[in-house]
């Protein structure tokens, strides 16, 4: 498994970031797609895979 940095664009407020552990980029956004679900986040219009990182603290 790899680390994504992954960004959300939000409608109302300013985009998030999340580090999520994933097999491939696809991935990475269906987890981050589940993480604003279980947040009940409603005003996300999109998700962009920055880049993969080496380490949690967001080497990339």
């Amino acid at each position: 498994m790899a680390y994504y940095k992954v960004k959300i664009l939000r409608c109302y407020n300013s985009p998030k970031i999340l580090m999520v552990t994933a097999k491939n980029s696809q991935q990475a956004i269906r987890a981050a797609a589940a993480d604003l679900r279980a947040e009940g986040v409603t005003d996300a219009r999109g998700i962009e895979v920055i880049g993969q990182v080496k380490s949690l603290r967001g080497d990339m």
